[in-house]
């Protein structure tokens, strides 16, 4: 039988099948996965109050304090945009900074950006 997935337990809670096998559970990435909710970021807190409780406790207090539900990472979105490279080049920036910054840049700043970094000629 294959050993849970760290996130098999994110999904376990949010689809209420309760997993009892917890010898793969990290708290940390729990945590924070269900920080980027606004429907679940008040639980995440709590959880990152308390955390020195057992797996099975934080495990628990999720699966019996969320209500059942769909949640896909929001972050994926920023990540698949066309304009990533470019802000990378331009700030010199690593993907996780470019990605940060792709949240506050707006379209007239990528605009400008990629006119900058034209160098004319045909690719």
């Amino acid at each position: 039988m294959k050993k849970p997935g760290v996130f098999d337990y994110v999904k376990s809670i949010n689809k209420k099948n309760y997993m009892f096998d917890l010898s793969g559970y990290n708290p940390f990435l729990t945590n924070r996965t269900f920080a980027g909710f606004i429907d679940t970021i008040m639980l995440a807190e709590e959880m990152n109050q308390a955390h020195a409780l057992s797996p099975a406790l934080q495990y628990d207090f999720y699966y019996y304090g969320i209500r059942k539900g769909n949640r896909f990472d929001p972050i994926n979105k920023v990540q698949d945009s066309p304009h990533l490279e470019i802000v990378m080049e331009y700030y010199t920036y690593s993907k996780q900074k470019a990605i940060e910054a792709l949240r506050i840049l707006t379209q007239d700043d990528i605009e400008r950006i990629t006119k900058s970094l034209d160098k004319g000629g045909n690719n």
